[in-house]
Formats: structure tokens, C-alpha cells, sequence
């Protein structure tokens, strides 16, 4: 099944007759908005586009029919995700999700009316390392690297295309805990991960990283999005082990991290010995710099 199968199926039958009208292009499809008694508003290739949909808006019940494939009949059944404001469905794209909040004893415990749905395209973009991966090399050894992008920037899909190339000869332990990176369907990934590569899926970080290195004996651990202090500790925990790293997180520059303490960490202790940093989501998978763990560029 491909990207547009993937959509298309979680959609009632006039939402998918939209997109098929739209003559979209595909390819460049980044976001589909999708809000209760609203227009359905796409984002293409950076822009917001509005299908045309003949005056109607998306209904209550086609609202409804929407979540219940992406739950697959079970709202329930996925609390846990849908309290951290999100679905990953089939393919490993992303479902936002936004509502009414509940709260129990100070904490979010999930939310309910569920009326706004943002729809984040998962692709792989096969060959977007090639120009970065010599530069995160010292002869045959891989040196521990962090990708550091806005949001919609392309940090995933980078780190998937170096996962493939590196796992072509080492051993990669992917630790996907919301099932993005690899896009497993029963256990196998869909998405081209490479020969030599582990999946570890919908586990928290922390402890997937552990249990990777007592597992997979993995040379290389990869993960998306660190940021907390229990990452920092798990991540110098599989470098004490012998392993290297791979990982991303949310930023515009280097002094966006250096402002997050657990961040700050990592990188005044030198855990990562490259750096790449992504330009923004209008020019997504653009490489503003390669820097060393000193800050100096390398790839100039």
C-alpha cells in the first residue's frame, strides 16, 4: 500500500472524492486539516490550498467515521496516545488530535469532543543522506550525530534515509516510539530501513534504548525527538555501552538547545560529535550546516 492508499482509506467516501477531484500533487502533499463543521484545508509544498468542496463542509458524521478508522472503532483503546495529542496510523503518519482536555489529579488523563484532526504526511525521500554522510564518518566508524530542525523540516525523513544507508553492513536499533520512523504494518516496517535493522515500536525511548542494548547488540541506536533529562541518561547510557548514536530534535538553531538544560547536557558534554542542522519547513531537508561537537563547521 502507498502514501495516497494510506490517507485515502481513513477518509469517508465524498472527503476521499475531494482529494481525488483536487488534481493534487501528491508528492509535495505535507498536512491534511481536518475540522469539524470546517473546509478541509490542505498544506501542498509549503502553501495552504482549499479544495474545492462545493459549499459543504466536513460533517459530524464524517468527522466521526474519520476517527473511528483511525482507531480503528476504539477510541478507547489508544488514551494513552491521544494524550499526548496524537494517532499514528498506517504507513507511520501522524494524526493530531485536539479537543477537550480531561484532567485528573493535575495531569491530562485524555480528551474528549474531539473536533480538530491534522493529518501529518509520513515519506521517504530514498537517497537525502548521500551529501551528509561523509561528513559523519572517520574512515568506517560512525560518528554519533544529532539532526536539529523546526517542526515539518524534514528531520524524519532524514534520519530514516541514514538509518537505511547505515544499516546496509551495521546493526541499527531503531527505537520508534511513535511508530514514525519505520512505519511498521504487523511487525514489518514499510518504510526502507536497510539489511541490518532492529525495530523496537511504540515504546518510550527511555526504556526501548534499554532494553536495545541488552537485546540487539546494536552498534548504532537511533531514536526521534529527545529532549528530556531521562533521554540524556539513557542515550549516555548506550554510549557507555559501545554504541553510537542517532537522534533528532525540535530547534531553529544551536541556541534554541543550549536553553533546554537536558539538551545543554548532551551537548556540553560532547555526546554527539556531529550536528546537522535543517533549514525550516518551506525548504524542507535543507542543510544549513554540518558542525562538530566543538561548534565548527565541517562540511564547508
Amino acid at each position: 500500500m502507498n502514501m495516497k492508499q494510506d490517507i485515502l482509506m481513513i477518509l469517508p467516501e465524498r472527503l476521499q472524492q475531494v482529494l481525488e477531484n483536487a488534481a493534487l500533487d501528491w508528492s509535495k502533499l505535507q498536512e491534511i486539516r481536518i475540522r469539524c463543521e470546517k473546509s478541509l484545508v490542505l498544506m501542498v509544498g509549503g502553501k495552504k490550498v482549499i479544495p474545492s468542496q462545493n459549499g459543504k463542509v466536513v460533517s459530524r458524521r464524517e468527522f466521526r467515521e474519520v476517527l473511528e478508522h483511525i482507531s480503528k472503532y476504539s477510541i478507547y483503546a489508544f488514551e494513552e496516545e491521544i494524550k499526548k495529542g496524537y494517532l499514528t496510523i498506517s504507513g507511520g503518519h501522524r494524526v493530531g488530535v485536539a479537543g477537550k482536555v480531561i484532567m485528573e489529579q493535575g495531569q491530562i488523563k485524555t480528551l474528549r469532543d474531539i473536533t480538530f484532526l491534522n493529518i501529518r504526511i509520513s515519506r521517504e525521500k530514498i537517497g537525502c543522506g548521500d551529501e551528509v554522510l561523509p561528513y559523519l564518518m572517520k574512515q568506517d566508524k560512525f560518528l554519533s550525530t544529532l539532526i536539529v530542525s523546526p517542526p515539518g523540516a524534514g528531520k524524519t525523513t532524514l534520519l530514516r534515509d541514514l538509518i537505511r544507508q547505515l544499516a546496509k553492513e551495521k546493526n541499527v536499533s531503531v527505537v520508534d516510539e511513535r511508530s514514525e520512523i519505520a512505519g511498521c504494518c504487523h511487525g514489518i516496517p514499510r518504510k526502507d530501513l536497510g539489511e541490518h535493522c532492529d525495530v523496537l515500536e511504540s515504546c518510550k525511548k527511555t526504556d526501548g534504548v534499554y532494553m536495545m542494548i541488552r537485546s540487539m547488540a546494536p552498534e548504532i541506536i537511533a531514536v526521534d525527538e529527545i529532549g528530556r533529562e531521562e533521554d540524556c541518561d539513557a542515550l549516555r547510557a548506550a554510549l557507555t555501552s559501545g554504541c553510537q548514536l542517532l537522534a533528532t530534535v525540535h530547534g531553529g538553531n544551536y541556541s534554541d538547545l543550549m536553553r533546554r538544560p537536558a539538551l545543554k547536557k548532551m551537548l556540553e558534554s560532547k555526546m554527539f560529535t556531529r550536528i546537522i542542522l535543517l533549514k525550516d519547513e518551506k525548504e524542507p531537508g535543507k542543510v544549513v550546516g554540518i558542525y562538530d561537537e566543538k561548534g565548527m563547521v565541517v562540511n564547508e
